[in-house]
């Protein structure tokens, strides 16, 4: 027993052995402390509670121009648009009462679209920009007899028999002529 109790004892202290003693660069001398405390000293950094940075202003908010009376200028500048035509699901003569819908001019509350136009008995609108065109609804700029420009939305329901024409703020509803009787 002897015998195993030294043969333990031996395998903590050849380790041991093996470690020797600390090199030179590990023993802490006076000329070591001194280099450390003589290190150029960092600034002081002050960190911000919010690390992004302000948001931009706002742009400027023009304002519209004046007319004579000192009020704001009725008519919108338009976007320009892009060329096209107005789509074939549109272009038709449509009626509001079921007597817009008689053969020949364009009377009453009727209108005629095609595919640059949208006339009425008052005025030609002519098409001047696609603003947008997208399954059921069309929007273009256009310019009247009266030189005026406008912006014109027309959009289609009912089975394609239906049409809301938004014009100047206005909405009027029609019905496509030849497809049942308009409604008033």
């Amino acid at each position: 027993m002897r015998w195993k109790s030294l043969a333990f004892a031996s395998l903590f202290v050849m380790p041991l052995s093996a470690c020797g003693s600390p090199s030179d660069e590990d023993i802490l001398t006076e000329a070591k402390i001194q280099a450390s405390q003589s290190a150029p000293a960092l600034p002081d950094v002050q960190l911000s509670e919010n690390p992004e940075p302000p948001p931009a202003p706002p742009p400027p908010v023009e304002e519209p121009p004046l007319n004579e009376l000192d009020s704001s200028a009725e008519n919108e500048v338009l976007p320009a648009g892009v060329p096209g035509t107005i789509p074939p699901a549109f272009q038709a003569l449509w009626g509001v009462i079921p007597s817009d819908c008689r053969p020949g001019d364009v009377t009453g509350n009727a209108i005629m679209i095609t595919g640059d136009q949208i006339l009425s008995a008052d005025s030609i609108g002519s098409l001047r920009g696609v603003l947008g065109d997208y399954p059921g609804r069309f929007e273009g700029r256009f310019a009247f007899d009266d030189a005026a420009e406008a912006s014109e939305q027309l959009v289609l329901s009912g089975g394609r028999n239906v049409l809301v024409r938004t014009s100047g703020g206005q909405q009027t509803t029609y019905r496509r002529c030849g497809a049942g009787r308009p409604t008033g």
